[in-house]
């Protein structure tokens, strides 16, 4: 009796183990189907995103405001080709007017991915394109699409200048058309005329020549130079062509002096992580966009709009004077000393500005 109640309970035991097992392997099995269709359903939700066609938006911020022909002209044709080369893969959405880093912050609104894409001007960052401002220097072209193949052909030739631009990937570097000097009241027409007056300058390399004839540098912001003028606080101004036009100066300034005194110079970049990030596809569409093209196309730009802001001042009563080859002499006479100290300053910095200025001086005589 004890015995089949003993041989009862072990049969009874082994099927208990038997369906425990069998449990486990169940339960094994449909973890490990689960696992493995999770796997395929990511898998397959990956390839989707990449398929999908979906937009990958990109922010471009600059200082221009809505209006402004760099918006309208430069930043919404290099949108408007992106989008269509990449088949809508790719849409550049821009930001004009400084909503997204001011004026001065640009380069680096991009370079740290506050914005995908950045556009300003160079000399709003002294110091921090030494080489690039080689085409600040005096008489280094007239038009701007000119000047714009000159400064990429720069970048292109020069290690050091790419330097420049390496926590980036340039879009374009463009200049504006030759710059002149603007004035209220008094016309110049020497070089003893500028001799205690107070004209606006953009650059480190414009003040430079201006305190050599005698004037008074003073620094601010293109969109102040409207107020400063009509108020007395400054003389004169100067600036590209184009900007008499863009900020309505033509309204305030009663001379133009012309003798292509300089050069506005511009750059548009992009973050490198968000070069990075589109497919490689994508970013050789892109690149066959950027660069020389689009310098081109900036620089076209500049110059479409300043004879347009040429006749607007005509219109306004601007009396405009070109100075001859004999007055320009003596100007360049007083300006050799700007360009000499600005090759010294970089030569002293283990740059090579002579070689810089020098295939400068070349590619904009060609």
């Amino acid at each position: 009796m004890s015995y089949m109640k003993n041989k009862s309970m072990l049969f009874f035991t082994f099927l208990l183990v038997l369906v425990a097992t069998s449990l486990m392997a169940c339960s094994e099995d449909t973890s490990s189907g689960e696992s493995g269709e999770s796997s395929s359903s990511n898998e397959s939700s990956e390839e989707s995103s990449e398929d999908s066609g979906e937009t990958q938006e990109f922010a471009f911020s600059h200082l221009f405001p809505n209006n402004h022909v760099m918006e309208q002209d430069v930043v919404q044709v290099f949108a408007s080709e992106v989008e269509e080369a990449t088949g809508g893969e790719i849409a550049v959405n821009s930001y004009p007017g400084a909503q997204l880093a001011a004026p001065d912050g640009q380069y680096e609104a991009a370079a740290t991915g506050v914005a995908d894409m950045g556009f300003s001007v160079h000399s709003y960052n002294p110091g921090q394109f030494p080489l690039t401002s080689v085409m600040e220097l005096p008489f280094m072209g007239e038009t701007g699409t000119a000047g714009s193949q000159v400064l990429w052909d720069l970048y292109e030739e020069f290690p050091e200048i790419q330097e420049e631009y390496s926590d980036t990937v340039p879009l374009w570097l463009s200049t504006s058309e030759a710059g002149q000097i603007f004035t209220v009241d008094e016309q110049v027409k020497s070089v003893e005329d500028l001799e205690g007056m107070k004209i606006r300058s953009p650059s480190p390399e414009v003040n430079a020549w201006l305190e050599e004839m005698g004037a008074t540098p003073v620094s601010m912001s293109m969109n102040e130079v409207y107020e400063a003028l009509e108020k007395g606080v400054v003389d004169g101004t100067v600036g590209p062509i184009h900007t008499l036009l863009d900020y309505s100066l033509q309204e305030v300034i009663d001379y133009v002096t012309v003798g292509d005194f300089y050069m506005t110079t511009f750059f548009g970049v992009m973050n490198q992580q968000s070069y990075d990030s589109m497919s490689a596809e994508n970013q050789e569409l892109i690149d066959e966009i950027r660069g020389e093209h689009m310098s081109e196309v900036a620089g076209k730009a500049i110059d479409a709009r300043s004879e347009e802001a040429v006749q607007a001042a005509k219109s306004a009563g601007a009396e405009f004077y070109e100075l001859s080859d004999e007055e320009l002499a003596e100007w360049e006479e007083k300006m050799q000393p700007t360009i000499d100290s600005w090759i010294e300053d970089k030569e002293s910095s283990g740059l090579p500005g002579q070689e810089v200025y020098d295939k400068a001086v070349e590619l904009s005589t060609e």
